[in-house]
C-alpha cells in the first residue's frame, strides 16, 4: 500500500499493558455477594462499562450503578482504586518507538475508556513517557460518545481530523474492533498484547 496518511493506535494492551483480572478481584473484594469470576462474567455479559465509556454516565452515576449491580461496601476512593487496578506500567521502550513515529507519520490514539482511567494514565505523576505528546490527537470514547466496534466512531475520527479510509493503519487488540475496522476501510492489525512492540515494529518496517 502506498505510505499511509495516519497510524492509528489502541491504549490498553497495545501500548499500555492492563489486567481486567485484578479489576475484577479488586471489585470482589469489596463484593457481599460476589466473587471475582461472577463479576467478570456479569461485566463482560452485561457490557456493565459500556454506558460509562460511552460518556451517558457520570462518575458518580458509574459508581453508584456498579455499588448497586455488584453490591459492593465502598468509599468513593476505594471504588476509584479498584477500577483502576486493571492498569499496569508503560513500557519505556514501547512509549520510546511510538514517539520516534510522529516525525514520519501522523499519530492519533482511540481508546474505548473512562474518565477515571484517563484521569490516572494521562496524570503528570503517572509515568507514561511523555507518550501522549506524541499523538496529533487523543480520541477516548467516553468524550465521543461512542465506543469501539461501532463504525460511527470510526467515521468520527476520519471526520476530526480530515484523513482518508483506505490510508489508515490501526492498531488493536480486540479482534471486533479490528473487524469493524477493516470493514470500514482500515489496514487493520490484531496486536497480541504479549507480543504488541515487535508486532507494531515488523508492521511499519514493512510500510517503508
Amino acid at each position: 500500500m502506498a505510505k499511509p496518511h495516519a497510524l492509528v493506535f489502541d491504549l490498553g494492551n497495545v501500548l499500555l499493558p492492563i489486567d481486567l483480572d485484578k479489576t475484577f478481584e479488586a471489585f470482589a473484594l469489596l463484593s457481599s455477594r460476589f466473587d471475582a469470576a461472577e463479576i467478570k462474567q456479569l461485566t463482560l455479559q452485561d457490557k456493565l462499562w459500556e454506558g460509562y465509556e460511552s460518556g451517558l454516565q457520570s462518575d458518580a452515576e458509574f459508581e453508584a450503578f456498579l455499588i448497586d449491580r455488584l453490591k459492593l461496601t465502598c468509599s468513593t476512593i476505594e471504588f476509584q482504586n479498584a477500577f483502576n487496578a486493571l492498569l499496569l506500567t508503560f513500557d519505556e521502550a514501547v512509549c520510546q518507538y511510538i514517539k520516534s513515529l510522529q516525525s514520519s507519520y501522523p499519530l492519533f490514539l482511540l481508546s474505548n475508556t473512562s474518565k477515571i482511567h484517563s484521569d490516572l494514565f494521562l496524570h503528570q505523576s503517572y509515568p507514561n513517557y511523555d507518550l501522549f505528546d506524541a499523538f496529533k490527537r487523543v480520541h477516548l470514547s467516553f468524550e465521543m460518545g461512542l465506543v469501539k466496534p461501532d463504525v460511527s466512531i470510526y467515521q468520527q475520527l476520519v471526520n476530526a481530523n480530515h484523513l482518508q479510509n483506505h490510508q489508515i493503519v490501526f492498531f488493536d487488540d480486540n479482534i471486533h474492533n479490528i473487524e469493524a475496522a477493516s470493514k470500514f476501510g482500515w489496514q487493520a492489525i490484531l496486536i497480541d498484547p504479549k507480543n504488541s512492540l515487535q508486532q507494531i515494529k515488523q508492521h511499519i518496517e514493512s510500510l517503508c
